[in-house]
């Protein structure tokens, strides 16, 4: 399955750095931060416009695992867990914020988007082909949206995105399976050849 997000091999290397930072090893620690840092960035920005919040919790997210460290289990998977923990994070910043100043918040709904690194590497047929599923993915629903991000861009699996949305599993089919209801009513011949490059 064609992943958008890290590869099997950063994946491999992310858990090792993973132990290893729970291991209280601190090289592996700078080297986990910077391997999953822009990830965690784009994620971040999907619920968030305002950078240095993003930039701040991505590292009071860090910060949190170095206290913790003896405490975590070197099993658990490092990508949902880090991106779980800043998905919360920024939650509850939103909420305080909607607390504090009220109608005063700027926010923003998840949306997806394809790079320009992802443009390079797609012929121009597929480039308009991968926009314009893009710009019908946005107007899904946001937890639709959400979990189709999870499932096809950073290829998390069923369990893995219903832990990091604290959601069922079944309930991640649910979204994927309604998400996906709606796109091929829309346009089938785009679905259709989506599905087909995931499926490769």
């Amino acid at each position: 399955m064609k992943s958008f997000g890290i590869d099997h091999l950063q994946e491999i290397e992310i858990s090792q750095l993973w132990c290893s930072t729970l291991r209280g090893d601190r090289e592996s620690f700078q080297k986990l931060m910077e391997a999953t840092y822009d990830l965690m960035f784009q994620f971040g920005h999907k619920f968030s416009r305002d950078r240095e919040l993003i930039k701040d919790s991505i590292q009071d997210v860090f910060l949190e695992i170095l206290e913790k460290r003896t405490r975590l289990s070197s099993d658990i998977p490092p990508k949902p867990y880090l991106l779980a923990s800043l998905r919360r994070r920024l939650h509850r910043l939103e909420q305080r914020q909607r607390w504090m100043v009220p109608g005063d918040t700027e926010t923003t709904g998840f949306e997806i988007e394809f790079s320009s690194e992802h443009y390079l590497i797609l012929s121009e047929e597929a480039g308009n082909i991968a926009r314009q599923m893009t710009s019908l993915m946005n107007e899904l629903p946001e937890r639709q949206k959400e979990v189709v991000y999870l499932r096809f861009f950073q290829n998390l699996d069923r369990d893995e995105i219903a832990d990091l949305m604290r959601i069922r599993p079944q309930s991640v089919s649910n979204l994927l399976q309604a998400a996906f209801k709606w796109l091929r009513t829309q346009w089938k011949p785009v679905i259709s050849l989506l599905l087909t490059s995931f499926l490769c």
